[in-house]
């Protein structure tokens, strides 16, 4: 016999957040649960909540709570629930796509009272792990993140009883167990009503278990009790809630009175302490620190008044029993239109303005870089991909590296920062590069495994630079695609490295070219070079040529040279890593052969100095501009060394500069030309790699020999001479970026190699083998 699935009550709580509200319920549109009905409270509000609503008519149970109370406004939701499962979200908060079929998986223990997720606060400039299998004493205390339920399983702390917890923005209870309970005590009117219930649940003997997974993804908006990211609040309303449940848990966990008091004055007095801190560094007024002690005193005497004469606020039995029976049938909110509706950004609420003829896809992308925090080559194409496939209405999730566990949501894509743990593959520690790596190839793995559970992702997309797909694609999981960049193999050839750990790492690149699903080459010079070096064919329907592309810039910001500049002094601009294999040494050899010839000439030349990694350090004692200072003084104050440089200051220094010059002695593809090219810039670079296939020669700029300094000296100087062919080579560029080179255009030929690889997978289609012709 097959049993129906259980439906859930979702209860949203909202006042004059139409904005976040309206973000909420998108994002609700993409829930993998459909059983599922939506109640919406409204408190007195004074915005367009109810405009925001009406566009769901139908699908949306409307409710109006008569004041601003949370824990009231919860209870009205619960008793107009029909559902056998009750969930609550924030309104400023969007919960993962699997959020409610994991809860419904908890719930199929008979046992289970209550449960909820991992909260993460996403906002790009301050982002935190919130909540995750939190803990909470009888006298307020609180671990709010732990890594399994075995951490501080005796935290410190005055109160003799610890339970678990949920953030109310991600949780969800058997409703019949929660109308038992009375529901929400309504005394606290803005925090700590989930904790209190918690306890409460737990102290009448009900399981609470929350788990690690189910993440909300949270981004905290204004309300009338508090301003996020600030000190401005309400703030003795904490006060007033924390005494209340101290003073109404603490006995019943046999807390002493003198232990309760002496907490009780430890929070009111916490709280002084804050606002002295605060008015001591000038950001509240004299008046200010006054009036926010003394309404701590008003909302600690109001705690205490009702902890210790009044009862308890709970739903009387009887208004209890008149909710209606378990069972009865629902609304889903989810209709026939909701598979097909664009992802949405849950910091500003805009998707794409576009109609999805196909559901949108849930992708996952790496990239050990990523801006803003870096902004290398391989992490710039990463962002520029997960904009563009955002704006054609799919979820996108990038995995990189940080320095610690967080998740933002950055210019269309959660960003989930990894720290690198060095917990496995010992066996490689003599070979430190590729410890490291494959070390950060598991991490992604687990992580790629906590998305498919929470987020549904359909597929992953590595780089081939450090094979961070490799233990994913080995894994079968899902299906992996790998962008195909510059190997390790051939960078070692360029740089005359014969190192075990570089060899090492450019087998692991070969050993995920053999598993991944599909590749896709930025260039047909990319895919021949895997061919040549790997001996590798892959099968005719399992690569795509996807070159890369940018954003264009606006018209208004591309500035071509103007032929009345011609005798004024031009900038020449270089960006990159300052190596040898961006061509950096014929470079330096060709700067003072041009400004002998052309010596108004000024050469800027942004990028990190990686002398010491392949090493011209050791074989000079000198970094690349302390070099080029030593050898050439005459000339050093025309070369600027501008070490690297965030995204707005390279766009600065691309439209400033009148041409651009990269002598990569290779380039799987070169994105750099078309950013110069983006601002009408004329570019000079080798014929080396896909670099041809960018650079159109004569037309939009020149290509010279790899290496050859006198020919690339040459180049310049005959730009730099003719006006004309500075504007006009300049003018093409830009056309041929708009044309042929958008980050759309990129996207769109992604979006289409992951349907194939996707459809691919799902069917289990055997196809051709990835790979013919191994060796």
């Amino acid at each position: 016999m097959i049993m129906a699935e259980p439906s859930v009550s979702l209860i949203i709580n909202t006042t004059d957040r139409a904005g976040p509200l309206a973000t909420l319920l998108r994002a609700l549109e993409h829930q993998s649960y459909p059983h599922f009905e939506l109640i919406v409270v409204v408190g007195p509000t004074q915005d367009n909540t109810l405009e925001v609503l009406s566009a769901y008519q139908g699908r949306v149970r409307v409710l109006h709570c008569p004041e601003a109370n949370l824990s009231r406004s919860r209870n009205i939701g619960l008793l107009a629930a029909r559902g056998e499962i009750v969930a609550y979200i924030d309104d400023d908060a969007v919960p993962c796509r699997r959020w409610l079929e994991q809860m419904v998986r908890l719930f199929r223990d008979p046992g289970l009272a209550a449960t909820g997720g991992a909260v993460h606060l996403i906002h790009p400039t301050y982002p935190l792990l919130q909540h995750r299998i939190g803990i909470v004493s009888s006298l307020a205390e609180q671990v709010d993140v732990r890594d399994s339920w075995l951490e501080h399983l005796v935290p410190p702390g005055e109160g003799n009883t610890w339970l678990t917890r949920m953030m109310g923005t991600n949780m969800a209870f058997r409703r019949e167990t929660l109308l038992q309970a009375g529901g929400f005590d309504e005394f606290y009117v803005f925090i700590g009503e989930e904790t209190d219930l918690a306890l409460c649940l737990a102290n009448a003997g009900e399981i609470i278990h929350p788990v690690l997974e189910a993440p909300v993804y949270h981004v905290p908006a204004a309300s009338r009790n508090r301003m996020p990211f600030s000190h401005r609040g309400r703030w003795w309303l904490n006060t007033r809630s924390d005494i209340y449940f101290c003073l109404k848990n603490g006995p019943a966990a046999g807390d002493s009175m003198a232990t309760i008091t002496r907490r009780c004055l430890h929070l009111v007095h916490g709280h002084w302490l804050w606002y002295r801190d605060l008015y001591r560094a000038r950001e509240i007024e004299l008046g200010e620190f006054v009036r926010y002690c003394a309404h701590d005193i008003r909302g600690a005497a109001s705690g205490l008044w009702g902890g210790l004469f009044r009862r308890r606020q709970r739903l009387a039995p009887s208004r209890a029993r008149s909710a209606p029976r378990t069972g009865q049938p629902i609304v889903p909110f989810l209709d026939e239109a909701s598979p097909r509706q664009a992802a949405v950004d849950p910091v500003s609420g805009q998707r794409a303005s576009i109609s999805l003829v196909e559901p949108p896809l849930r992708i996952c992308l790496t990239s050990t870089f990523y801006p803003p925090q870096s902004y290398d080559g391989v992490g710039r194409l990463t962002h520029l991909m997960a904009r563009g496939l955002f704006e054609l209405g799919h979820t996108v999730h990038v995995v990189t590296h940080g320095d610690r566990d967080q998740v933002t949501f950055y210019d269309g894509a959660y960003v989930h920062e990894l720290a690198t743990r060095l917990d496995r593959y010992h066996r490689y520690r003599q070979t430190p590069n590729l410890y490291h790596a494959l070390n950060r190839c598991h991490g992604i793995f687990e992580k790629v495994q906590r998305l498919i559970l929470n987020d549904g992702v359909q597929l992953l997309d590595s780089p081939l630079w450090l094979f961070e797909g490799l233990v994913t694609a080995v894994s079968g999981i899902l299906p992996v695609a790998v962008r195909l960049v510059t190997p390790m193999k051939e960078i070692a050839a360029i740089l005359g490295d014969r190192d075990d750990d570089t060899r090492l790492q450019g087998e692991m690149e070969k050993a995920l070219i053999e598993r991944a699903d599909h590749l896709l080459p930025n260039s047909r010079a990319t895919l021949d070079m895997v061919r040549r070096l790997y001996g590798l064919e892959p099968a005719a329907d399992r690569y795509t040529i996807v070159p890369y592309g940018i954003v264009p810039v606006p018209e208004d910001e591309v500035q071509p040279f103007e032929p009345e500049r011609e005798g004024q002094g031009l900038t020449v601009l270089f960006v990159g890593r300052l190596e040898k294999r961006k061509g950096i040494i014929p470079l330096l050899e060709a700067i003072p052969r041009v400004l002998d010839r052309v010596p108004g000439t000024r050469f800027v030349l942004a990028g990190k100095d990686n002398s010491r990694h392949d090493g011209f350090w050791r074989r000079t004692g000198s970094d690349y501009a302390g070099y080029f200072a030593h050898h050439h003084p005459r000339h050093a104050s025309r070369v600027e060394f501008t070490g690297s440089v965030d995204d707005e200051a390279l766009q600065v220094l691309y439209r400033s500069c009148d041409l651009f010059v990269a002598p990569s002695l290779y380039e799987s593809f070169g994105l750099v030309y078309l950013e110069a090219m983006n601002y009408a810039k004329p570019v000079v670079g080798c014929q080396a790699g896909g670099v041809p296939e960018v650079i159109e020669q004569g037309t939009t700029g020149l290509l010279v020999e790899p290496g050859r300094a006198d020919a690339l000296a040459e180049a310049i100087v005959s730009l730099l001479q003719s006006p004309a062919r500075l504007r006009d080579m300049g003018l093409a560029g830009r056309s041929r970026v708009v044309e042929q080179f958008s980050y759309l255009q990129m996207a769109r030929r992604f979006e289409s190699a992951y349907r194939c690889m996707i459809r691919r997978f799902e069917t289990g289609a055997p196809g051709e083998d990835p790979m013919v012709g191994k060796t």
